[in-house]
Formats: C-alpha cells, structure tokens, sequence
C-alpha cells in the first residue's frame, strides 16, 4: 500500500513538469513567429542600412567599370613586360573580384525588397555565409600585392645590379601563390563565423567555430601582425625610404635622372594608393577605437553602422586608384587615352622584359 501511495506521488510530480515543458514548447513558437515578423518589418521599413547598401551599389558597378579599365591597360603585352606592371594587373583584377562579391555581400543582401516577405530571404542568408568570406579573401590578396609591388620598388632601387635575379617573373609568381593561400589563411575565420539556422533561416553565430583556439591564433595573427596601421606604417617607410633615396642620387648625379623621375613617380603613386587603402578600410577600427577610448562616446547610431560604414569606404577605394593612376603613371595614361579617342599607343617597346 506504502508503494502504491509512492507511485501516485511521483507521478503528481511529474505531471507539473510535463506540463511546463509543454507550455514551453508552445511558447517557442511564437518566439518563432515573431522573428519572422521583425524580419518582414526590416525588409519593409527603410532604415539607414539600407540606404547604405542603395547608395553603395552606384560606387560598386562604377568601381567595376573602372577596374575592368585598369585590367584592360595592364594586361596589355607592353605593360606586362616588366613584374611591376604584371601585379598591378593581378591588383586591378582582384579589386575587380572583390567589388563582384562586394555587390551581393554590400548592397544587394540589405536592400529592401520590393515585395514584403514573411520569411526571411533564404537569398540573403546564403550571401552572408557562402559570399561575404570572399570579400575578405580578395581583399586580403590586394594588400598583399601591394607589398610586393612595394617591395619590388625598394630592391630596384637599393639594389639595382640583384633587381633581375631578386624580382625575375618566376619568384613573383611564387610571391603571388604564397600571397593567395596566406588570404585564404587569414579569411578562414570568417568562412565558419555564421551558420544558417535550420529553423528560421537566419544566420547566426557558430561559436564552436569563432571560440575555437585555431580560430582565435588565425584573429591573433590578423589583428596585431596584418593589421591594415602597421601594414600601412612598413609600407609607408619603405616608399618613404624610396623618395628619400632618389631625391639624394639625384642631387649626387649617382643616377640616371629620367629613370628616377620614373622610379619617384611610381613610389609616389603607390604612397597615395596606400593612403587610399587605409582610408577606405580601417574606418571600422577607427570607430571601435573612438568608441572605447572617448571620454565622450560617438553617437549610437555611428556604432550600430560601424559595418555599413567601412563597408561604403571599401567600395570607393578603387576609384581612388582609378584617379591615382591616371595622376601618376603616364603610361597608364597614355593607354587610357588610346583606348577611348583611338590614337596611337605610343607606349609599346622593343626592349626585352625587365624585372622592374
């Protein structure tokens, strides 16, 4: 009798329990519901990140009509003679892919939709996690070229008798699969940040991924060794270094003045094109910075679009390249010029290839 009592205890205690695990369950659900609604009001209602990405989207495709310039002039037999101007045509087609993955991952993902939907736009979360990695992966290899150009600039001029050996087609090559796999390398954190949640299909957080310590040395690495201030800092001082080196030849009459007008123009034309790097993309970092160390913060609203922000900065940076090499290079000049009003290039030689 003493057992049968026991038994009807339990179970009086385990009813409570079922029941709240089914009130629980049914209030998930409209958990559920609501998120699908807070979706269909932001894909409704216009904000300031969608403005963002509306007025983001002209900068891209004029981006894309200026880079698919530079690849045009750069690719040509005459400019691809020397190593110099074979990795300014990898620069101007990476920027050219980065501003094709920019254009989903930038603008069209958070544009408003023309019509309301009541889920969230499977489009959407696939560009978040499949397409936007590869922003950083493109951007990564332009920064990467730009310091072998940079690098190329100060062995010709600080050692121009080893430039043939130390800058030959073959090692730039070998330099420019190196700097591929290093982007792919440096963008691994981001290719398993988000995963798409099976219920709502959002894509969420994968902290098993972004907590792991693998994924913590690759950030380490990022954040304190390529970082875009102290890539900017080295590159700085050895283009610096550069200017500095020809101005003191040339006053010593040590060098050819027409080649050091050539070698000073290019180093200064790659000084704005790092200006011009930095300033699109560490707007991000400058926020964050201002953020924490003001004794007065920034407006909420600048935090909030911290992203949107340095995103639209990233897309006007190959128009700044645009408008730098049409300053400084003559030669890019002179085939922008053949291109558009058909006169003679001008600009082809004879000579055999050069290393720089």
């Amino acid at each position: 009798m003493a057992d049968n009592s026991q038994e009807v205890d339990l179970l009086n205690e385990s009813i409570p329990s079922l029941l709240k695990r089914k009130h629980e369950q049914a209030m998930e659900e409209p958990i559920i519901s609501a998120e699908v609604d807070d979706s269909m009001t932001f894909q409704c209602s216009l904000n300031s990140q969608h403005i963002f990405a509306m007025v983001s989207l002209p900068l891209i495709l004029i981006g894309w009509v200026l880079t698919g310039i530079s690849i045009v002039v750069y690719t040509r037999p005459e400019q691809r003679k020397t190593t110099i101007g074979y990795l300014f045509a990898f620069l101007s087609f990476f920027e050219f892919s980065f501003l094709f993955f920019a254009l989903p991952s930038f603008s069209i993902a958070y544009i408003p939709s023309l019509t309301c939907s009541t889920e969230y736009p499977k489009y959407k979360s696939y560009i978040i996690v499949y397409i936007y990695p590869l922003t950083h992966v493109t951007k990564y290899m332009c920064v990467c070229i730009s310091i072998l150009i940079s690098l190329q600039q100060w062995i010709a001029v600080f050692f121009p008798m080893q430039v043939r050996e130390l800058c030959s087609m073959t090692r730039t090559r070998w330099a420019l699969l190196f700097s591929f796999f290093l982007s792919i390398f440096l963008s691994i954190p981001k290719f398993g940040e988000r995963v798409i949640n099976p219920y709502n299909g959002r894509p969420v957080t994968n902290k098993n991924w972004t907590e792991s310590s693998f994924i913590e040395v690759i950030n380490y690495f990022d954040d304190h060794v390529f970082n875009a201030f102290i890539i900017f800092s080295i590159l700085l001082f050895i283009n610096i270094s550069i200017i500095a080196l020809l101005k003191y030849s040339q006053f010593v009459r040590m060098r050819m003045t027409s080649q050091s007008a050539r070698d000073r123009r290019t180093t200064i034309m790659l000084i704005f094109v790092l200006l011009a790097y930095v300033g699109t993309h560490s707007p991000s970092m400058l926020i964050e910075y201002l953020d924490e160390n003001l004794t007065t913060q920034l407006p909420q609203e600048i935090s909030i679009l911290r992203k949107e922000i340095s995103n639209f900065c990233m897309c006007l940076h190959p128009i700044f390249s645009f408008i730098d090499y049409l300053i400084f290079s003559e030669k890019y000049k002179a085939t922008v010029k053949s291109l558009f009003m058909r006169l003679p290039k001008g600009t082809s030689s004879n000579n055999p290839p050069q290393a720089v």
